[in-house]
C-alpha cells in the first residue's frame, strides 16, 4: 500500500516537472515572438536603447543643389532654390529704403537733383583739343592783346554745332570777318574754334590729346555756360575786350559781353597754353563772369 502511494507521488512529481518545463518554453517561444524585451520596457515605462540622434541635413544637401541659395518661408520650410546670381538681382531691384546706390533717376532722400552733365567721348574732345591747334592764329591774337573788340552775327544751330559769324576790330584799327564754332555735348556748349573767313582750318583726326588740357576744358566750360550759351541764343551780340592778363602758361582776357536783350557783363576768357612740337599752342578753356 506504501509503495503504491510512493509510486502514485513520484509520477506526479514528474508529471508536474514535464508540464513546468512546457509552460517555461511556451513562454519563452511567445516572449521571442510578441517582442518581450519591448513589452517588459513598456510595462515598466522606459525603452532598451537610446533612439538615434538624426543629424540634420545642410541646405544644401535637403534642396538637391550645389552652389544654390535656399531660404525658410514662414513655416519654418525650405523655400525653393535661387541661384546665387538671381539673388543678387533681385536685392538689388528692390533697395532698402533710403538706399541711392545703384539708382539712375536723379531724386534723393529729400529732394532731387538736376541732371548730370553728359561729358564729351574721348573723340568729341579729342577734336575740341585739335580744332583749337588749327585756331592759333586768332586764339594767339586774343591772347597777345591784339583783339578790340568782336561783333556777333546771327548764330546758326545745326545738330551738335553753332555757328557764330564774327566780326573782329584789333587794336591798330583793322577789321577781319570771321567765325567762331561752339558745339554741344549733353546739355553743355564748349568752345572749339575760331578762324577767319575763308580758311576751313586745317584739323588734326585720329590722334589723341592731351588729356590734362582736355579735363581742363572740360571741366571749366561745363561748369560755366552763363556767357557761351548767351551767345549762342543771341543774348549777347558784342564783346568788348578790356585787357589781358598773363601769367605762366596762363592767360586772362578781361571781357565786357553786351547788346540783345540783356545788360552789359563783365567776365573773363581764360587761356592756358602748351607745347605741342616744339611750338607753343594756347587753348581756351572757359567763359566766365567775373
Amino acid at each position: 500500500m506504501d509503495d503504491q502511494s510512493t509510486g502514485h507521488g513520484s509520477k506526479r512529481i514528474v508529471a508536474a516537472v514535464i508540464a513546468f518545463v512546457v509552460v517555461i518554453v511556451a513562454f519563452g517561444v511567445a516572449y521571442a515572438l510578441l517582442g518581450g524585451a519591448d513589452l517588459v520596457a513598456d510595462l515598466f515605462g522606459g525603452g532598451t536603447q537610446k533612439q538615434a540622434i538624426e543629424k540634420p541635413k545642410s541646405v544644401s544637401e535637403s534642396s538637391g543643389t550645389t552652389g544654390a541659395v535656399s531660404g525658410l518661408n514662414g513655416n519654418g520650410q525650405v523655400s525653393e532654390s535661387v541661384e546665387p546670381s538671381e539673388a543678387v538681382a533681385s536685392e538689388e531691384a528692390s533697395p532698402s529704403s533710403g538706399s541711392t546706390s545703384g539708382q539712375t533717376s536723379n531724386s534723393v532722400s529729400g529732394g532731387s537733383t538736376s541732371p548730370a552733365v553728359s561729358p564729351p567721348t574721348a573723340d568729341q574732345a579729342a577734336r575740341m583739343y585739335w580744332e583749337q591747334v588749327a585756331s592759333q592764329e586768332q586764339i594767339g591774337n586774343l591772347v597777345r592783346g591784339k583783339v578790340k573788340s568782336i561783333r556777333f552775327g546771327t548764330v546758326t544751330v545745326s545738330g551738335e554745332a553753332a555757328t557764330v559769324p564774327l566780326t573782329v576790330t584789333y587794336t591798330d584799327g583793322s577789321t577781319l570777318s570771321g567765325r567762331m564754332v561752339l558745339r554741344k555735348y549733353g546739355t553743355a556748349w564748349y568752345f572749339s574754334s575760331i578762324a577767319r573767313s575763308g580758311n576751313p582750318l586745317t584739323v588734326t583726326t585720329g590722334k589723341s590729346a592731351d588729356l590734362a588740357v582736355v579735363s581742363t576744358i572740360v571741366n571749366q566750360q561745363a561748369s560755366n555756360q552763363d556767357l557761351i550759351s548767351g551767345i549762342v541764343n543771341g543774348t549777347y551780340t558784342s564783346c568788348a575786350v578790356n585787357g589781358v592778363s598773363s601769367g605762366s602758361g596762363t592767360a586772362t582776357v578781361r571781357i565786357t559781353l553786351s547788346g540783345g536783350s540783356a545788360a552789359p557783363v563783365a567776365g573773363r576768357i581764360t587761356c592756358i597754353s602748351k607745347v605741342i612740337d616744339g611750338t607753343k599752342m594756347w587753348f581756351v578753356t572757359s567763359f566766365a563772369k567775373n
